[in-house]
């Protein structure tokens, strides 16, 4: 049985969207990893720049 064009739509959308769901998490992943490495060195920068 060979998978009809609607079959082989629906599996791209559904391909593409685990895909952006993955990028997304990796995204809030970095950002959350990087905030709290780098998260006190961020709060001195701010008060160095107020002075």
């Amino acid at each position: 049985m060979h998978p009809t064009f609607l079959q082989k739509l629906a599996l791209c959308v559904v391909a593409a969207f685990l895909a952006a769901c993955f990028i997304q998490w990796a995204i809030v992943f970095v950002e959350g990893a990087d905030d709290a490495l780098n998260g006190a060195y961020k709060k001195d920068e701010q008060v160095l720049l107020a002075h």
